[in-house]
């Protein structure tokens, strides 16, 4: 198990230490951190406090797209309101049960992520709250490290998959190409052609494809797209 947690455009490198702090004491994962703003290493080693190896391993990467690539699945976090939101524990076991390179991700200390970024997820995780709905950004941090600190004394290995399964660069080629063939078809609006694009691709994530089922469904766009121009 690989797992990432990714720090989406954090604002705050005061943040970004007190979450590799959190990574430290937890030991649930590697820390990845996309196009931090004004990043100030001094700033975020205060707030890690000893945590000096978690920030010496971070990696920081320039587009979500760079973070996700090679993750076999993907779990999201928001405050907002989703439908079908998993909780921290379950988040847990989930990403604890996959089989290769996973991430947890979290949105910047004022927006969170879009709602366009959540579509990417697998799932989607919130944690729960009474009066207020967001949590600062490292105790949102703690919280689910925490969790996969308790969940990890009790699982096993995961099984290996039968096939090698499609990782996200390869669902995403899958969205650019099919969105290009339905949009010349007119099955998408143009007006709003991500927003049913989106929940076709849904199902695809949540199916768990093997790197061959998405490089059949290529094939087979790349062969429709050819009998169009004929």
């Amino acid at each position: 198990m690989q797992l990432r947690f990714v720090l989406h455009r954090p604002r705050s490198s005061q943040n970004i230490g007190a979450a590799a702090r959190a990574l430290a004491n937890t030991g649930a994962g590697s820390l990845w951190v996309v196009e931090p703003l004004g990043f100030d290493r001094a700033q975020a080693a205060k707030l890690a406090a000893g945590a000096d190896d978690v920030l010496e391993r971070m990696r920081v990467v320039r587009t979500l797209d760079e973070a996700l690539a090679d993750c076999l699945d993907v779990v999201m976090t928001s405050g907002r309101p989703v439908a079908s939101a998993i909780a921290p524990e379950e988040a847990a076991r989930r990403l604890l049960s996959c089989a290769g390179p996973c991430a947890l991700v979290f949105g910047d200390e004022v927006r969170g992520l879009t709602n366009q970024e959540l579509q990417r997820a697998g799932a989607v995780a919130t944690i729960p709250t009474v009066l207020k709905s967001s949590l600062n950004l490292a105790q949102a941090v703690v919280i689910f490290g925490y969790e996969i600190l308790k969940t990890r004394g009790a699982a096993g290995l995961p099984q290996a998959p039968p096939a090698p399964l499609a990782d996200e660069r390869l669902i995403s080629l899958l969205r650019e190409r099919a969105r290009e063939l339905l949009l010349a078809a007119g099955f998408l609006n143009p007006q709003q052609p991500d927003r049913v694009l989106d929940e076709i691709l849904s199902l695809v994530r949540r199916a768990h494809p093997t790197r061959r089922e998405i490089e059949l469904l290529l094939a087979a766009v790349a062969q429709l797209d050819r009998a169009r121009m004929r």
